[in-house]
């Protein structure tokens, strides 16, 4: 009983603390942007947002990864090779994927 409470307690502090930090952040951005505009003074665009197009390919690349994965898991491999090969290609074709938009700007 004393474990759960404290588990409760400590998770309602994580929670709290996080929700705390995401207020400041937001509180205070949207005030320097505030007080840009009442003083006149425009932010650059650089004109190199997101797109949705950068999403889809990493996307993208992270799905072949998976479907890679998905493929060598029914090769007779150790568990701990598989595990390794997998996040490797995950993270390679996510990689890619991530080159693959940066090239198409």
């Amino acid at each position: 009983m004393e474990q759960t409470i404290n588990e409760l307690v400590g998770g309602l502090i994580l929670v709290s603390g996080l929700v705390a930090i995401a207020y400041f952040i937001a509180r205070y951005t949207f005030l320097i942007k505030k007080m840009l505009i009442e003083k006149g003074i425009k932010k650059e665009q650089s004109g190199q947002g997101i797109t949705k197009r950068d999403v889809a390919y990493v996307v993208v690349g992270l799905g072949v990864g998976l479907l890679i994965t998905g493929g060598l898991s029914l090769l007779n491999l150790s568990e701990d090779t598989l595990d390794l090969v997998g996040w490797g290609v995950v993270l390679i074709s996510g990689a890619t994927g991530l080159l693959i938009a940066s090239k198409s700007k």
